[in-house]
């Protein structure tokens, strides 16, 4: 069975039109699931969606309303979608409610993270005296900085290694974290670089990197596509 694997778009304004990165759909199909993009127009669309899904992939983007955390917006928070925000937060909840396996990428950690009860530091250098640097000058697929994995997390369990150098593209960060989330990897300026669910019955995971411009360069990075996709494979298998 093929798992269907909804990934959530980004929307560009002036050109009045929804935009995804082919990388997100490569990794996905290289993992073994079939996905499926998501437009987000109603709050409505989400439940009925997600009953059609086996799985939901948050892709990464622009920054989300603080006011989903109970913040008013600093100068340093850059633009926002509200109707992205909506549609995705729900979505994420629903999800984790139900539990539908979701991986969150970058901005889509965070929405996780938010969905969850947590909030979101509107900008890196508010937070840490001696930031490394997260928005790298590099190609999207190479590797710039390290992390450090916690062990006996789920990721330290897909990867199979304590320590992990990554791409980085966001000049925000975690703040709080939400319900039943934990930390499974660090900077080493302590940005929250990945974050799971204890359900025990969820595969909910987060990472701030981008594994979808790396596992073509660094092969061993499918394996989080491949995991979340095996999770898929089991929701599907409990569905039919």
């Amino acid at each position: 069975m093929y798992p269907l694997i909804g990934i959530t778009c980004s929307y560009d304004e002036d050109a009045k039109k929804f935009t995804i990165g082919e990388d997100y759909i490569n990794a996905v199909q290289a993992a073994g699931g079939v996905p499926l993009l998501i437009p987000h127009r109603s709050d409505e669309h989400a439940a009925p969606l997600l009953a059609k899904l086996d799985g939901v992939l948050l892709s990464g983007g622009g920054d989300i309303d603080p006011i989903y955390f109970g913040e008013e917006p600093l100068p340093v928070n850059g633009y926002i979608n509200p109707l992205r925000d909506s549609f995705e937060i729900l979505m994420s909840r629903l999800a984790l409610e139900q539990g539908v396996p979701l991986l969150g990428i970058c901005r889509g950690m965070q929405v996780l993270n938010v969905a969850a009860g947590g909030s979101v530091c509107q900008d890196i250098n508010l937070k840490t005296n001696r930031p490394l640097q997260h928005n790298q000058q590099a190609p999207r697929w190479y590797a710039t900085h390290n992390i450090k994995i916690v062990k006996g997390s789920m990721l330290q369990r897909i990867l199979g290694r304590d320590m992990l150098r990554v791409n980085s593209f966001h000049h925000q960060m975690l703040d709080n974290l939400g319900k039943g989330i934990v930390i499974s990897a660090l900077a080493g300026d302590n940005v929250v670089e990945a974050i799971e669910c204890t359900g025990e019955n969820n595969f909910a995971l987060g990472v701030q990197f981008h594994p979808e411009n790396m596992y073509f360069k660094y092969p061993f990075i499918l394996s989080i596509f491949i995991s979340f996709i095996e999770a898929c494979t089991q929701f599907l298998s409990s569905k039919t």
